[in-house]
Order: structure tokens, then C-alpha cells, then sequence
């Protein structure tokens, strides 16, 4: 064999073709060897989404096969709903270069699955790497223990919800037994059985028994919101990636720790109107809720006149910014690195599970966004939560001062 110009093919050159090639199979050999032990998979995609290669031990955890995946979109293979959000993060990476990871939920060959997927870009073109792995067992855990922390939460709040409800039911009885009374009286007047006194207090009668039945409906209205904020909180949400209002999670979190609070402090509340964040109301609804037991729980009860729990809601560039304030003991600072670890507390044995705030945590590192705490022995501790807005894509989280 020759070339163009006739000149011949070394056999040394032959040999170091031949070689590159053994070298470069060896290499995709040991890499799905590895990606194999991993349960690991391996995509290269252009700037539009579009798969380039792909490595992965078998096709049971790809939404395709493997075969019919080259060449296509994201687009193409998952559908627009699931794709968009995957593909704006390849185009963000490969315009910025920055590393970018995330989770998601999908159905594969071997049923619905969760995995984390790390971006990185590829400087030589416009394309980027995906390192996907299942952590499917990891989320079933985190799940059961978040589904664990909430369930402790609402036994914490057990007796103040339970006033919460005796309050209103309270009265809706005592406003019905004044209706049925008032009914009584009004039949007699109108079948003739009573006084001239009588008739002339029949309009009155009847408008005392509008009113109270006009605070019977209040009360009722009460329980079906106090009912509502716990059936929502205790069913929780599997989704991460979803739109959130932070102010109404927020609202209903104040609803349901209210009772706990009053018995200790006053509560401050700044909420205002925020753009939608990223995330599951009912997850954020969790972290807040463990967040106001906390500042509640860090008060001794008694002189609700002497201290306070402030709760605001801002904007800061593309976060939200949500804090919660209280004038309680404080944290020591050698408690401060490990406050957010599983299973760390200070509280008595007995009160809490030591991981409320471990789970706080990991539901707002989840949706790519930041907790942080400043804390005063003596003087109270400030948590602030920083969520990104669900558009414009956020960029990275402003320092902690």
C-alpha cells in the first residue's frame, strides 16, 4: 500500500498505528471496566445537548440504548420537559467553564431511578462530560430519614396543635349551642307560645344567632387550615427540581410552630413577596418549620414579653434570602462546625433527634442553594437560608461576610 505520492507504508509506521489502536481500545476496556464496578455511565454532549459518546456497562440504566443514543439530543431521548433543564446547564458549562452537578429522577430499563450527574467542560472543544451515577439506595435513605425527622417534628408539636384545635372547637360548640337555644325561642314566638317581650326580641334573637354562627364558620376555617399545614407537611414531596413559593412555605410553617412560639417569644414577621425559587414547597415548609422549633426550643418559657423570633424574607441578586432570628441561649462557637452534622445536638436527651438541621442541610444543598449561622452565646442565632431564584439560572451564592 502506497500513498498519494507513491511512496510506500513503513512497517514501522504500520506497527505504531496498529499500537495506538490496542492502546486506545485497552483504554475504553479498563473504562467501562471501571464505570462497570461504579454502576457508573459516561456521556460527552456538544453545546445543543447532542450525545458524542457514550460509556456505561449496560443499557439498563440509560433512558435509550446505548446503540441509538449517539447523535441524538437530549431532547430527542428524554423528551423536552426532562431535557431543557439538563441542557441549559450543558450550555451554561461549556460558555463558563464552571463545574456545574445536580440530581435528578428517571424512569430506565430497570424502572424509576435517581441519579447524580457531574458536568464538567471540555476545554479543547465545545463539549462537556457527564459522570452520572445511580444513587438511588442513597435517596431512599435520605428520604426515609427526612419522612423520620418530619414525623418528629409534628410529635414536637403535638400539644400546641392540639390547643390549636380545642381553641376553635371551643367555640364553634358554644356558638351552636346558642343557635340551637336561639331556634327554640324563635319557634315558640312563631307558633304563638310566647310573650309580646318575646316577639319583640325576635329580631334581635335572630341576629345574635347570625353572628354566631358567622364565628362557628371562622372557627371551622380555622381547624381546615390547621389541618390542611399538617397534612401537607406530613405528606412531604419526592421532587427537588420544581418552583416554590417561599413566602406561602414560609407562612405555613409560621401557622403550624405559632403555638410553640407564643408561649416564648413574640414573633416578628417580615415576610414579603419573592420571586419563585427552586425546589418542593413541602420540603422548604420542613426546613423552616425545623428552623422555628429551633429558635423556639432555644427559649425557656415564660416571658414571651422578654424575647423574640423574627422571620424575614429578601432579595439578594438571583437568591432569596430567607432568616430566621432569635434572642435565645446561642451556639457556642466549638458547637458551630457541627451543627449541621447527623445526629449532633445539644438539646436535652430526649428533645429532638439530632437531625433537623442535618436534613435542612441536604434539602437546601439540594436544590443548589446555601444555609448559614451566626450565633452569640447570650444573645440569640441568626440562620439564613439562600435559595436560587428559579429564573434567571443563578449564579454562585454570594460569600458569607
Amino acid at each position: 500500500m502506497g500513498d498519494s505520492a507513491g511512496r510506500g507504508t513503513s512497517p514501522l509506521s504500520s506497527q505504531l498505528d496498529e499500537s495506538s489502536l490496542r492502546r486506545l481500545d485497552d483504554a475504553d476496556e479498563r473504562l467501562r471496566a471501571v464505570l462497570g464496578q461504579t454502576e457508573g455511565i459516561l456521556i460527552e454532549m456538544d453545546e445543543v445537548g447532542r450525545c458524542l459518546a457514550v460509556w456505561a456497562r449496560s443499557d439498563a440504566l440509560l433512558a435509550a440504548p446505548q446503540s441509538t443514543m449517539l447523535g441524538r439530543t437530549l431532547e430527542d431521548i428524554l423528551g423536552q420537559e426532562i431535557a431543557r433543564p439538563m441542557v441549559e446547564r450543558v450550555a451554561r458549562v461549556v460558555a463558563t467553564g464552571h463545574f456545574d452537578r445536580f440530581e435528578y429522577a428517571m424512569e430506565v430499563e430497570s424502572g424509576r431511578r435517581w441519579f447524580c450527574a457531574e458536568v464538567l467542560s471540555v476545554s479543547s472543544r465545545p463539549s462537556v462530560t457527564f459522570l452520572i451515577r445511580d444513587i438511588t439506595l442513597q435517596k431512599t435513605l435520605e428520604l426515609r430519614l427526612i419522612q423520620a425527622d418530619r414525623l418528629a417534628a409534628l410529635g414536637t408539636l403535638a400539644a400546641s396543635v392540639a390547643h390549636e384545635v380545642s381553641n376553635p372547637l371551643s367555640y364553634i360548640s358554644a356558638n351552636l349551642n346558642f343557635v340551637q337555644s336561639g331556634l327554640g325561642e324563635m319557634k315558640k314566638v312563631l307558633r304563638g307560645e310566647g310573650s309580646s317581650a318575646d316577639l319583640a326580641s325576635l329580631a334581635l334573637t335572630l341576629e345574635e344567632c347570625t353572628e354566631a354562627l358567622d364565628e362557628a364558620r371562622q372557627g371551622t376555617q380555622r381547624l381546615t387550615h390547621v389541618t390542611r399545614d399538617l397534612k401537607t407537611y406530613a405528606r412531604g414531596e419526592d421532587a427537588i427540581e420544581g418552583s416554590a413559593d417561599v413566602q406561602q412555605a414560609l407562612s405555613r410553617s409560621i401557622s403550624m410552630a405559632m403555638g410553640t412560639i407564643k408561649m416564648r417569644a413574640r414573633l416578628v414577621n417580615r415576610l414579603r413577596e419573592v420571586p419563585p425559587v427552586r425546589g418542593s414547597e413541602e420540603r422548604l415548609g420542613q426546613v423552616f418549620l425545623n428552623l422555628l422549633l429551633n429558635a423556639a426550643q432555644a427559649i425557656p418559657e415564660g416571658t414571651p414579653d422578654r424575647h423574640m423570633v423574627e422571620v424575614s424574607l429578601d432579595v439578594d441578586a438571583s437568591w432569596v434570602v430567607a432568616e430566621v432570628r432569635d434572642t435565645g441561649a446561642g451556639i457556642a462557637p466549638e458547637h458551630l462546625p457541627r451543627i449541621f452534622d447527623p445526629f449532633f445536638s445539644t438539646k436535652p436527651v430526649g428533645v429532638g433527634t439530632g437531625l433537623g438541621l442535618s436534613i435542612c442541610h441536604s434539602i437546601v444543598k439540594g436544590v443548589g442553594g446555601d444555609i448559614r449561622v451566626e450565633s452569640t452565646v447570650g444573645q440569640g442565632t441568626c440562620f439564613r437560608v439562600l435559595l436560587p431564584v428559579r429564573d434567571p439560572p443563578a449564579p454562585p451564592a454570594p460569600e458569607g461576610d
